[in-house]
């Protein structure tokens, strides 16, 4: 006998389908969320449209404001330094506890990633390689063995994910550097080396603040 799956509720289905389309770029950051199109577009009422929205303010996805409505985030320089360095402290520990206990399905769960990656790099699919992407990093989070860092990093992972993708396809970071850190981080997994795959993981992270940096000089030019 299996545990019985439980169906999700309207309002966690809505929010899924809200969360996949601001992380893929379907809804732009800054962009505004009306309640009654979205209820529209998923064939529901706009009870279950506004509770997923709150939901998704939780997670820093959605900003609500009685006065001006509903809007996809859009951060500043420091909310993205704060989401990196959270990040960087949740992925790292991770990715020691992980090299400890799992190394073998941690290599396995990051070559599968990479293999996705690089099929979404050959066709220039911003947005497949950005779910390449995540997969990569929740390999590290999967493997290590701790149930809350995994809790923690899901419930919180959507806003940098959302951002990496506005960075890629709206401010033109480059895929290609971020392939070579990739491969690099396997690499030294491979070889068991966790002091330099954290130094690798903790460098390809900062550099999601510096692709937002320069592109708001960018634009400010």
């Amino acid at each position: 006998m299996k545990p019985i799956e439980q169906p999700k509720s309207l309002m966690e289905a809505t929010a899924e389908q809200i969360r996949e389309a601001i992380v893929s770029g379907e809804l732009p950051l800054g962009s505004k969320l009306s309640e009654q199109r979205l209820a529209d577009i998923f064939g529901v009422s706009r009870s279950p449209v506004r509770d997923a929205l709150a939901s998704l303010q939780t997670e820093g996805l959605v900003n609500i404001s009685a006065k001006r409505g509903s809007f996809v985030f859009m951060p500043d320089l420091k909310d993205v330094d704060d989401l990196c360095e959270y990040r960087a402290v949740l992925e790292t520990a991770a990715l020691r506890m992980a090299l400890a206990r799992n190394p073998d399905a941690l290599v396995s769960g990051l070559s599968d990633s990479m293999a996705e990656m690089q099929a979404a790099l050959e066709k220039q699919d911003v947005r497949r390689y950005t779910r390449g992407d995540l997969q990569f990093h929740k390999a590290i989070i999967e493997t290590c063995g701790n149930r809350s860092i995994a809790q923690a990093y899901e419930r919180t992972i959507s806003p940098v994910m959302a951002l990496r993708t506005h960075l890629f396809t709206i401010m033109n970071a480059t895929l290609d550097r971020s392939m070579e850190e990739h491969a690099g981080l396997v690499e030294a997994c491979r070889s068991g080396d966790a002091d330099e795959a954290v130094r690798l993981l903790e460098e390809h992270v900062s550099h999601l603040v510096d692709a937002f940096r320069m592109a708001l000089a960018e634009q400010e030019t």
